[in-house]
């Protein structure tokens, strides 16, 4: 027998978690066993079994200790060309244009004032429509706009496309999703009339830079006018008519320590809006250099959130069950021109585009990226030997492709930062089942705690 690579030990409040990233599961230990299996450890893991049976077979149970013949890494691959090579989903996602009504310091997209899909553009989506709603494999079809803000050119763009996405969705029996990400400024009554007329509600991630003094730093009508008072009042708007908003605070250690406010905005919102349809979700600003330690802030805040009963993002990544939509062989993103890419994090350039859509709408993939992109998982020695790779997995094939043969580590190598990761996920599993547990008791019913002390 042996000890699972994906394992790791870490404090939990007056005790040790022992957690395993494959599986996913979390076991709280006295420190006396916490001592016992780190000695088991070192000195060969099947000596636990003499000294405590019942723990070194419950580990087996559990697979935080497995056969030898057992490949971990080859499990993990697994896992991840059936999450990445699903053929019963598509995912669409058009830049209806590449021109935006905002100027942020951070954006990285290249702004072309003058781009909009023209009706070629839009007859070679259509036609990729029929492509992809006439396979008899897809049974799920998201559609999603990108850009530039897509919002600009709603009503002669977009809903010609939503119209022909949904009308193609119901004649084969398909279940169609909608979503936009956009700064949220242009929605208006019409955009929620459009959807309430269609019976078909969408997504939305809408981005604030901050509370209001700090987002209306960065993103502004003009110097006496900010945008922030605006987009909360629309964001509202759209949850309040249940369509399901997440909001991406974009965070930076100058405008971690106000994020706090933003709660203030939102306190006014029925229980069941909080619940089901808006979600709160922190991202680093990536230009922003790290200047000092604001972890301890982060948390907080976000802490500050779930106690006013808002649902917060997972800090965490899931890269292998969840991975990135441009890992996955069916997507792609058409530009607004018909040049088509896999990644909408990078700027959209002739230079860096993959391919283009044909004139019959079929995707012309060019110097065979497709096949590279899905097969540069699993080449990268850092991961292959990483505790937390089946979380992890280096990222995504953007970040693979772009090391090229260098061995690379998106945390640096930094053990505190994997650590922190697994920290997160133990809060989160920790969570999912003590709610879970309420529900059960709530409803009268009686659950089996999956989470034990030992």
């Amino acid at each position: 027998m042996k000890y699972s690579q994906f394992n790791a030990i870490i404090p939990h409040e007056n005790q040790f978690a022992l957690f395993n990233s494959f599986n996913q599961k979390v076991i709280l230990l006295l420190p006396e066993l916490k001592e016992l299996l780190s000695a088991a450890i070192t000195e060969g893991i099947d000596n636990l079994k003499n000294y405590h049976p019942s723990f070194f077979n419950y580990l087996c149970q559990e697979e935080f200790i497995i056969e030898n013949s057992i490949d971990e890494i080859e499990k993990v691959r697994a896992l991840s060309l059936e999450v990445d090579n699903n053929e019963s989903s598509f995912i669409l996602t058009i830049n209806p244009t590449m021109n935006c009504n905002f100027k942020c310091w951070y954006c990285y997209e290249s702004h072309i004032k003058e781009s909009k899909m023209n009706l070629n553009a839009i007859d070679r989506v259509k036609k990729l429509i029929d492509k992809i709603s006439l396979n008899p494999k897809i049974k799920t079809f998201s559609i999603s706009f990108f850009g530039g803000e897509p919002l600009l050119y709603f009503d002669k763009s977009v809903i010609p496309l939503i119209n022909y996405f949904l009308e193609k969705c119901q004649k084969t029996d398909i279940q169609p999703e909608i979503g936009f990400t956009s700064n949220g400024y242009l929605i208006s009554p019409d955009f929620i009339k459009y959807f309430d007329d269609k019976a078909h509600k969408c997504s939305l991630q809408i981005t604030l830079d901050g509370s209001e003094e700090d987002h209306d730093e960065v993103r502004f009508v003009n110097k006496q006018k900010g945008s922030y008072s605006k987009i909360v009042e629309n964001i509202k708007l759209l949850v309040e008519n249940s369509f399901y908003v997440s909001v991406r605070i974009n965070y930076t250690d100058k405008n971690i320590a106000n994020a706090y406010k933003i709660i203030n905005d939102f306190i006014g919102l029925s229980e069941e809006t909080k619940n089901k349809y808006i979600l709160f979700d922190f991202h680093r600003v990536w230009q922003n250099e790290r200047e000092s330690d604001i972890d301890q802030v982060l948390y907080d805040t976000i802490n500050s959130f779930r106690h006013a009963g808002f649902k917060v993002s997972q800090q965490s990544p899931n890269n292998v069950i969840n991975s990135c939509y441009a890992d996955k062989r069916n997507s792609v993103v058409v530009n607004y021109n018909g040049d088509i890419y896999k990644c909408t994090a990078r700027d959209f350039t002739k230079a860096s585009r993959e391919g283009y859509l044909n004139e019959d709408g079929s995707l012309v993939w060019e110097n065979n990226g497709l096949e590279k992109r899905m097969n540069i998982k699993f080449k990268n020695k850092p991961c292959l030997s990483c505790k937390i790779m089946p979380l992890c997995n280096g990222g995504c094939s953007q970040a693979a492709i772009e090391a090229g043969d260098n061995d690379y580590c998106v945390h640096y190598g930094d053990e505190n930062e994997k650590n922190k990761i697994i920290k997160y996920k133990i809060e989160e599993i920790l969570r999912t089942q003590y709610t879970q547990k309420l529900a059960d008791i709530t409803a009268g019913e009686h659950s089996f705690e999956k989470t034990h002390m030992i």
